[in-house]
């Protein structure tokens, strides 16, 4: 438990829901978790969250979770059927098989089921729709096994259900993608709820996107339930008067604006660093800011901000620097994401410091961002702080934009200026860090306009909000 913490619940738990490969965002969550001291007697796992539930029962700490999801190949992923098996697209049982994950993916992200049942530091439970009877199983992990968390991530027509004794298994997002109410039967108090998948109003245009839509109906609609469940638990505690001030709270980390889907993830619009950046300072705010009471058990938890246009792309700026008596390489990866709404703007900035040969590759948080002035042209300048050996240093980065034209030739981001202030306000390093011309056409090449209008609106549209980005605020 927290040292110091008044009335703290007897039992938290942490429900770590689906959302695919978008559940790297979750183990930027479990670092800011873990700086707060904030402890969980109880984890679950739905969906593509059981891969982080794994992978805390299996014994790794936050840091390294998130380090094996950043050095994860998303090739690993892929594992077709037999080639025959295509020739019959209406008689397959999935578009690609678990080979991968089981012979790959879990090893990579050290997911070992021999420590899982054996773990004893807290009690962990993996959902698995059991498609015989169509009901949720929520499998302790003292008695899961390894089909049960393959069957747990496997999404019908993607993936094949997996036989377990007489019943089929398979993903349980159809059914729910958060199991509060296991919570709930574990004794929790207070449930912590990470939730990776989208929540917006519009419905768009597509085959994809319907399909993600189902999902999202599927995922929404089961929590929903859930809470009137919770509520009548807590309706009866209250005619009773079975001790009605400790009421069941909620806790939500969400990303205000959905995050991205699959395809961006393949397609690298989005990597993990970036999402792990993203999940870390999000949650970092979220501790601060939390309603001590917890969230309203209705839709608006989970639900997400619509912007008419969202403009995406990173950058990543490289240099030797004169740091603590020592000169070493660092890199300073930033990663942004303009939206446009209808009566205003938004930017967002996620980034982390790389040093130590990459062996450190260290989120910010409390981004600050401003634009001014100048002769030469738009001075974007991004402020944030960073955990260092545990004690806060507070950086300051500025860089020069001129014309929307740099941009999407690749002239601009060309260079930064860096400032690393230690815990004392002492300035440690200063200095300018570049962009190489390789990275900056990948920048270019790997960013994207995503829009949920029936109409993206060309290039015309791509140049005006790249224009609105340079001049945010001014």
């Amino acid at each position: 438990m927290i040292t110091g913490e008044p009335n703290v619940p007897k039992v938290r738990s942490l429900i770590l829901a689906g959302g695919g490969l978008r559940v790297a965002y979750q183990a930027g969550v479990l670092l800011a978790l873990e700086e707060e001291g904030i402890k969980f007697q109880h984890i679950d796992g739905t969906s593509g969250g059981i891969f982080n539930t794994a992978m805390l029962a299996s014994g790794l700490e936050p840091k390294e979770i998130a380090r094996r999801w950043r050095s994860l190949k998303l090739t690993q992923f892929i594992s077709g059927e037999k080639v025959k098996s295509y020739l019959r697209p209406f008689k397959m049982k999935g578009f690609a098989d678990a080979d991968n994950i089981r012979l790959k993916v879990f090893p990579h992200l050290g997911i070992d089921l021999e420590k899982i049942n054996s773990n004893s530091t807290f009690k962990s439970t993996f959902n698995v729709c059991n498609f015989s009877t169509k009901s949720i199983e929520a499998i302790s992990n003292e008695n899961v096994k390894e089909d049960h968390l393959i069957a747990g991530v496997s999404l019908p027509i993607f993936m094949p259900a997996i036989q377990i004794g007489e019943s089929w298994y398979t993903d349980a997002v159809w059914i729910k993608d958060a199991n509060l109410m296991e919570a709930v039967n574990q004794g929790a108090e207070e449930l912590w709820l990470v939730w990776a998948i989208g929540n917006s109003s519009t419905y768009l245009q597509g085959a994809f996107d319907q399909y993600v839509h189902m999902i999202e109906m599927s995922a929404s609609g089961g929590l929903l339930e859930e809470y009137k469940q919770i509520d009548l638990i807590q309706q009866n505690k209250e005619q009773k008067n079975d001790n009605p001030e400790k009421a069941i709270k909620l806790f939500v980390f969400k990303s205000q604006i959905a995050l991205p889907l699959d395809p961006d993830f393949f397609l690298n619009k989005i990597n993990a660093r970036e999402l792990i950046n993203m999940g870390y300072a999000q949650a970092r705010d979220y501790l601060v800011n939390r309603p001590l009471i917890g969230e309203k058990m209705d839709w608006s938890a989970t639900s997400n901000l619509e912007p008419k246009y969202i403009y995406s792309f990173r950058a990543v700026f490289k240099g030797l620097v004169d740091w603590n008596s020592k000169i070493q390489p660092i890199k300073f990866a930033v990663f942004f994401r303009f939206a446009e709404f209808k009566d205003f703007k938004r930017l967002e900035t996620y980034s982390s410091l790389i040093f130590n040969n990459g062996k450190e590759d260290i989120p910010t948080f409390n981004s600050r961002i401003s634009t001014t002035k100048s002769k030469e042209g738009n001075v974007l300048k991004v402020q944030s702080q960073v955990l260092i050996d545990s004690k806060l240093h507070n950086i300051i980065l500025t860089t020069l934009l001129v014309i929307h034209w740099e941009m999407i030739l690749g002239l601009s981001f060309k260079r930064i200026s860096f400032r690393l202030y230690d815990e004392n306000n002492r300035l440690t390093v200063d200095c300018m860090l570049h962009q190489s011309i390789v990275d900056r056409f990948k920048a270019i090449y790997y960013s994207k306009l995503s829009t949920n209008l029936p109409k993206k609106g060309g290039i015309k549209k791509y140049l005006s909000v790249i224009k609105n980005f340079i001049a945010y605020e001014i």
